[in-house]
């Protein structure tokens, strides 16, 4: 073997492998998608190990190739160890870990939402941030990452070997090189019957399986989906909500005053190579721009993506643009057109008649305003030994309908009045199939001049407010900051108020949709487990609650496929130990063992044959050839140790509502909620209902009172009626009335939608 330090001064590697001390050998440590550890000890006779912390340190093989390469944790540590012929005799010892290190030496900027990318592009996109320098071509897609939050402050190896773990992926770092690939990549059996088996360094132990009943507890998630309808009196009034709404944690997903220098890469990527002017007025562009949002946003809930301070003076661009595939106007989901000196709105990659013409004395503010009934559009990705890569347990991303409206401000410097004047809206209407994820560009085009003062894109929560004044039909009315514009604002009682110009006429009919706040649970029981487990003594139930840190179940669907992910392995058999071994005796000629690898082993003298996964490595050199080393490996099937899913032992409240279902069924024939839902006719003794979608084949719409629960054929005492009609007529008996609302299908017992509509009436 060699050993060489590099103190990186452009000198080069010294070599110290003269030093090394026969007496202690160098010794690796490897676990899964951490950093690995080389510990080494020098001998100097008074010599000066010239070396520091971060220094570079390497240890080859005979043949040229790497056993290791990292860094300096700290300065060498020196110890007196005596004196040789008048000379001080120092043991050296060097702490080193491996090159993820060097990823750590600054630290992650916050991302409030990082999803609607494989595996891969997650892990990507946090190196380029730790050190642009790496290599990524070695970085497997592997599988979808779902969304993960990385706090102002976390270190790369903590984000990025959790995102790995999740996915059931490999990461490692070498030669300032990633590596990411699946778990079993690498792939070698080891049976007793091979000539440098070991048999007495062979120790398994098996058992039985852990649970067969699991509970998933996640944090606060949108649970019912309410309307809350009113009759407005025509007094200046505020309009309570029947529930606390669900709010997003992070609101705020991007804000920006553009009051520096230089563009906040921690917020920004400026696509085009064009230069970006910064003034005392904002950013200014002047040719191609694309000035894009460093991530990309979840279309859920209510968007606002607000452009304020827009100077124009030529050209053709897309203002406050969401675009999805690709960046070119047929890709623009929404956004505005400014082209010489017309504004044009473009939804669905179409762009309308001109709506108003631009003047260049003028300031103006566009905002897009888009909304989904789920705020949260995308499950997250759950990985076991049975379902990973593309076929990893996760909840379907919902599509449905989402509202789109456009809205504008023309502020005339010279006129202070026109700083308090009302959003003036270019376009409102609806659009199918929107995808969950999608670019915020606040300034995009071929060939744009403008400035741009301001550029933020915030999540409001799911919260949505229409009204219809007699004889009218519904109409969107803009929630917000009123001092922008907006026509109506939330208080924290939660309350709806109305500003002074905005305020509904006497008997206007107004709807207030949101989610309500509830606490995410899921539970999935193995029938075939418990009973094969079940005896004359045993009811065969092995329950375990679970609280689930990462990936962090957002929904209660999301806690349900994280149960059904850790039902694949917890019902298997458990195996879990060690094997010891020495270099040669590698199976199949193997040089080398990796965190990561599978090891089929079969045993037919022991009854033993199983699939386990490589954890952890130590490799101990018993001399300084490096011919002789000391292998020992941890091993473990994701039964013992299902590493993909980070969770807590937890306590469960009975009275909080479940998703249930058996681990063999499949839960995504369950029919869709009812988000559209809604009261279309307001009658005196009657409400007629249209509940947003027809029914499917054989199934129908279950309606109750009193309160969600009941669902089901059994209970009939708060039950309503069932109805096979899209629209249906619900009797008014007082003038405050709440109904709850699923959908059920055809089959026997019949499926329900995991959450419920409520219709709340106050007329």
């Amino acid at each position: 073997m060699k050993l060489t330090i590099d103190n990186l001064d452009g000198l080069g590697e010294t070599d110290y492998t003269e030093l090394l001390d026969a007496e202690a050998p160098p010794k690796i440590v490897r676990k899964l998608n951490q950093a690995p550890a080389l510990t080494a000890r020098l001998a100097c006779k008074g010599a000066v190990v010239a070396a520091t912390a971060g220094s570079k340190v390497r240890l080859y093989r005979d043949s040229g190739e790497l056993w290791f390469s990292g860094y300096l944790e700290d300065a060498p540590q020196r110890e007196f160890a005596g004196v040789s012929m008048g000379t001080p005799v120092f043991r050296i010892t060097l702490h080193v870990r491996g090159e993820m290190l060097s990823l750590d030496r600054g630290v992650l900027s916050e991302r409030a939402a990082l999803g609607g990318r494989t595996v891969g592009e997650a892990i990507s996109v946090l190196t380029a941030e730790a050190n642009a320098a790496f290599n990524l071509s070695g970085v497997q897609d592997v599988a979808e990452a779902g969304t993960y939050t990385v706090e102002t402050g976390e270190l790369w190896s903590e984000a990025a070997g959790q995102i790995a773990n999740c996915a059931r992926a490999v990461l490692s770092v070498q030669n300032r090189a990633l590596t990411l690939a699946p778990v079993g990549s690498v792939s070698r059996t080891l049976s007793d019957s091979d000539p440098g088996f070991e048999a007495e360094s062979l120790r398994l132990s098996a058992a039985g399986p852990v649970a067969n009943d699991v509970t998933v507890i996640g944090g606060t998630e949108p649970s019912l989906y309410v309307r809350d309808c009113f009759t407005a009196t025509g007094k200046k009034e505020g309009f309570a909500f029947s529930r606390l709404p669900f709010k997003v944690k992070t609101a705020v997903q991007v804000k920006d005053d553009f009051s520096g220098s230089v563009l906040d890469a921690t917020k920004w990527v400026s696509d085009f190579p064009s230069p970006l002017t910064f003034t005392q007025s904002g950013v200014a562009c002047a040719g191609p721009i694309a000035l894009r949002y460093r991530d990309r946003l979840e279309i859920g809930g209510l968007i606002i993506l607000e452009q304020t301070g827009i100077n124009y003076v030529s050209g053709q661009g897309v203002v406050g643009g969401l675009f999805s595939g690709g960046f070119a106007l047929n890709y623009c989901i929404a956004g505005v057109l400014v082209n010489g000196g017309q504004v044009q709105t473009i939804v669905n990659g179409v762009v309308n008649a001109p709506v108003k013409e631009m003047s260049s004395s003028k300031r103006y503010e566009f905002r897009t305003m888009i909304f989904h009934p789920e705020p949260i559009r995308a499950g997250q990705a759950y990985s076991s030994s049975v379902c990973n890569g593309s076929s990893a347990r996760s909840s379907q991303v919902w599509f449905g309908t989402t509202h789109v409206v456009l809205t504008m401000r023309e502020i005339d410097p010279a006129d202070a009045s026109t700083t308090s004047a009302p959003q003036v809206v270019l376009y409102d209407g609806t659009l199918l199939n929107v995808p969950a994820y999608a670019d915020y560009l606040p300034l995009w085009g071929l060939n744009l001049s403008c400035t741009l003062g301001h550029a933020s894109a915030t999540n409001q929560g799911a919260v949505w407010v229409q009204s219809a004044a007699p004889g009218q039909p519904m109409r969107t009315r803009l929630i917000g900051d009123v001092t922008a514009g907006a026509e109506c604002y939330l208080t924290s009682t939660p309350e709806l108020h109305f500003t002074s110009t905005a305020e509904p006429v006497a008997s206007e009919q107004i709807e207030i949709f949101y989610r309500a706040r509830g606490l995410a649970c899921g539970r999935v029981v193995d029938s075939q487990s418990v009973q094969a487990l079940k005896n004359s003594e045993d009811s065969g139930i092995r329950t375990v609650v679970m609280r689930v840190n990462a990936p962090a179940p957002r929904t209660s669907l999301d806690c349900e496929q994280a149960a059904r992910a850790l039902l694949d392995d917890l019902t298997q058999k458990r195996y879990a130990g060690e094997y010891q071994c020495w270099l040669g005796s590698l199976p199949q000629g193997a040089t080398d063992v990796q965190p990561g690898e599978q090891w089929s082993i079969s045993a037919s003298s022991w009854g033993l044959s199983c699939a386990v996964i490589v954890q952890e490595v130590e490799i101990d050199f018993q001399d300084l050839s490096g011919k002789y080393a000391r292998f020992k490996l941890r091993v473990a099937n994701e039964a013992a140790h299902p590493f993909t899913i980070d969770f807590d032992r937890a306590k469960h409240n009975a009275l909080v509502s479940v998703v249930y279902s058996d681990h063999q069924e499949d839960v995504s024939m369950r029919p869709a909620g009812l988000p559209d839902a809604r009261i279309a006719v307001w009658g005196t003794t009657s409400l007629t209902v249209d509940a947003g979608v027809d029914p499917v084949p054989g199934g129908g719409f279950e309606v109750r009172v009193e309160g969600d629960w009941g669902w089901g054929m059994a209970v009939d005492r708060n039950l309503v009626g069932r109805y096979t009609s899209r629209s249906f007529t619900l009797p008014r008996t007082t003038t405050t009335q709440e109904f709850y609302l699923r959908q059920f299908d055809g089959s026997n017992p019949a499926k329900y939608s995991p959450y419920s509509t409520v219709l709340h009436v106050e007329v």
